[in-house]
């Protein structure tokens, strides 16, 4: 058995020798280099890529996108360094595609053109997230309509990505819509999600302060980043005292960088 990973990748190809109980090594050449994923049924007994060492060469080689492949059935390794199912390195390396797909909170998502949907076995949580999908929408408010952290929307928008079911398209950061939140004590700073902090100053650069937008005032604040906090801007009891301001109050915010004009 050989062949290119024009049709099936390895993570394909090892999955179906699996299941077929094969015993055997899987040999690679690939642009990046050479190796092999020795199966004794569903258990990976060895495998070898290049310098690294044997557990993570199974996730190098399950991960390649290019290449040759060879299977030498009934052959065994030399030595036993592993001794782990398949399935383990199949999920580890689903994960991994899943991060590579990079998806930021002011891309838009929309519905694939090839979505393949009576192929797919989607767990709630995704379907749940697609029924929020029309008309297309951008990340951040995917995570306010459908209810869940800015974080999870994330992470399963990049397993949808990479099953075709969606496609992202990448936008410049721009303002965001975020809803005013107490809590104390914090900081006397505006505290939004890092996600959100951390798009924009890849972006823009560095800046440590925002304008924040409410009614026909424009105040100019400094900022913090805090995790999971997703569409709500965190203020202290004494800054809203201080600003005039009440929580429940929807914000628009973006940078105050050195050339901005408060818009």
């Amino acid at each position: 058995m050989e062949g290119t990973f024009a049709l099936l990748g390895p993570l394909d190809l090892l999955q179906l020798l699996a299941r077929g109980n094969k015993t055997g090594a899987f040999l690679v050449v690939a642009p990046g280099g050479r190796g092999a994923v020795f199966l004794t049924g569903n258990r990976v007994t060895h495998a070898e890529w290049n310098t690294l060492g044997s557990a993570e060469s199974v996730l190098e080689i399950l991960l390649l996108r290019e290449g040759r492949f060879r299977f030498i059935e009934g052959r065994v390794a030399d030595r036993i360094t592993l001794n782990q199912n398949l399935d383990r390195y199949l999920l580890q390396a689903v994960r991994r595609l899943d991060e590579r797909i990079e998806v930021r909170p002011f891309d838009y998502v929309k519905f694939g053109q090839d979505i393949h949907a009576g192929r797919l076995t989607l767990n709630p949580d995704e379907l749940a997230l697609l029924t929020h999908l029309s008309p297309p929408v951008t990340v951040l408010e995917l995570s306010v309509t459908s209810g869940r952290p800015l974080h999870d929307v994330i992470k399963i928008l990049g397993h949808l990505a990479r099953l075709g079911v969606i496609e992202i398209e990448q936008r410049a950061p721009h303002t965001a819509q975020l809803k005013l939140a107490i809590r104390d004590p914090l900081p006397p700073c505006a505290h939004i999600d890092e996600l959100i902090l951390r798009a924009w100053r890849q972006h823009y650069g560095h800046f440590d302060r925002v304008y924040a937008r409410v009614g026909n005032r424009t105040l100019e604040l400094p900022v913090c980043g805090l995790e999971n906090l997703g569409s709500e801007l965190l203020l202290g009891t004494e800054q809203l005292v201080m600003h005039e301001l009440s929580a429940g109050q929807i914000l628009t915010i973006w940078p105050a960088l050195l050339q901005s004009e408060k818009r």
